[in-house]
């Protein structure tokens, strides 16, 4: 898909239409129409997540109610988005210890396991983004990274939960295949029996410990005074899990928190999987890059992991590296909306378009990011690119339309409907990437199989998102 709107926006112009399995779709590659889609959506915005049938079909068969409001519309959508997001989106920033303590714990196996114990560096990449998570929602990592300490049942988890994505991305390009009863819609739902068991179990047993630890609390006032305050300090917990906060606030029955986790974590781990996956190969392919990028991690963090706000802005060469990356390979080649009513339009072709309601409209991301016209060698790796200088230059330009307009800055989406877990993953990726790149230089192991080598063996392949398959081989190798 990533090649057939390249290819339409190349011949075609910068606003097509499409027909893909008898759904009608709107493609506009200039980001400014997004702005305009943004502030008419109204109370109740739709996601981009409703036109994926396979996950609101599951929660549906299954009594799955809360679920299914997270990627429905509406009020029900409104509750559900109200209920959940003040402990994820917005104090994002309280997680950064806890991320940042898993990050060390995952780079200190990470040469052992890449290449000792032969673990893929994708699936390596997926157990990092499930520990990091899990730490977020459960207040510790499973350190599934680490293969002396992993358990079965969460290595099983993360096979399932990326098993579960690679299937979804095939349903939705052969939507028969559910229609009659095929194998694979049968697969889907075992893989997402299986995660969604293991996620439920987990969840429930943080639960338990927390009430159990919530009534210590209230016992501790009766007694010594000395002892009261002793017990309350030694129960407290300044930085609670996810799943505490939510549990705390009372706002949500555990049924419905349980409901809550198995749909965060599959997501939480597989777009931070994929997203990284094309950030380390874009690395791997351009030495020098991650040469400059090792030196400012050395430079502006001297070792030390990223555990603040502060920490994270001073990284400008890093964000420029992630921003690079999503232009160049981004994990989905469209953003898709849809719209409650009709409105009309302006895009730079300077014609103004009907957009029907219930009409499916996409944000092409193969278009100006990548047009020669607007971008200088649009191909090359270059974060330099993203610098304040650069940026500074080609204000009031089409370039900083097709580079610095906020809808290509990351795979998260934009407005009420972006992803609650975006600023939680944007942290993820951050602090594991300075921790690693510290530490560890990363290598392909066949230089052939850089990005833009004309012999590679892979090729860019649209499943859920956009990977390379099949994945380079890469080594981890120690830095001075």
């Amino acid at each position: 898909m990533a090649d057939v709107h390249e290819s339409m926006y190349k011949e075609y112009g910068p606003v097509y239409r499409m027909s893909l399995l008898g759904n009608d779709e709107m493609i506009f590659s200039d980001p400014r129409v997004f702005d305009q889609i943004l502030r008419n959506e109204g109370k109740f915005p739709v996601g981009g997540a409703e036109v994926v049938m396979t996950f609101r079909d599951y929660y549906e068969e299954n009594g799955m109610d809360f679920a299914l409001a997270s990627v429905g519309r509406g009020p029900q959508w409104k509750t559900w988005r109200q209920s959940v997001n003040a402990d994820m989106y917005v104090l994002w920033d309280s997680y950064l210890p806890i991320i940042a303590d898993t990050c060390a714990k995952i780079s200190k196996v990470a040469g052992k396991e890449v290449v000792s114990n032969k673990v893929h560096i994708t699936e390596f990449l997926s157990r990092a983004a499930f520990d990091m998570f899990s730490a977020v929602l459960y207040g510790e990592s499973p350190e599934t990274t680490d293969s002396k300490k992993a358990t079965s049942e969460d290595i099983e988890f993360v096979k399932a939960t990326k098993r579960a994505f690679d299937i979804t991305g095939n349903l939705i390009s052969n939507p028969l295949e559910k229609i009659f009863g095929g194998e694979q819609y049968k697969d889907f739902v075992v893989n997402m029996d299986k995660t969604n068991d293991i996620a439920s179990a987990r969840g429930k047993q943080k639960m338990k410990e927390v009430s159990e630890k919530n009534k210590k609390s209230n016992e501790t006032g009766s007694g010594c005074p000395i002892t009261t305050i002793q017990n309350t300090l030694l129960l407290s917990n300044t930085n609670p899990s996810y799943i505490e906060r939510l549990m705390n606030r009372g706002q949500l029955s555990e049924d419905q928190i349980t409901q809550v986790q198995s749909p965060l974590l599959m997501a939480g781990v597989d777009t931070t999987a994929y997203a990284m996956s094309w950030f380390y190969l874009n690395l791997a392919s351009n030495p020098h890059v991650q040469t400059k990028l090792a030196n400012e991690l050395k430079e502006k963090l001297g070792g030390e992991d990223v555990t603040t706000v502060k920490q994270m802005q001073s990284l400008t060469y890093l964000k420029a590296c992630f921003r690079e990356s999503h232009r160049l390979t981004p994990v989905a080649p469209v953003s898709i909306k849809t719209l409650e009513k009709d409105i009309n339009v302006q895009s730079m072709d300077d014609k103004t378009y009907t957009v029907h309601a219930g009409q499916r409209i996409s944000l092409n991301l193969r278009a100006l990011p990548i047009d020669p016209k607007y971008v200088t060698n649009p191909q090359d790796f270059m974060p330099e690119r993203f610098s304040k200088e650069e940026v500074e230059a080609r204000k009031g330009t089409m370039s900083e339309i097709a580079l610095d307009h906020p809808y290509f800055n990351d795979p998260f989406g934009r407005g009420k409907r972006r992803c609650m877990g975006a600023n939680v993953a944007i942290a993820e990726m951050t602090a594991l990437a300075a921790r690693l790149l510290q530490d560890w230089e990363i290598v392909l192991v066949d230089p052939s199989e850089s990005i833009h080598s004309p012999t590679k063996s892979w090729s860019s392949k649209q499943k859920l998102m956009l990977i390379a398959d099949p994945y380079p081989a890469m080594k981890l190798m120690p830095r001075n």
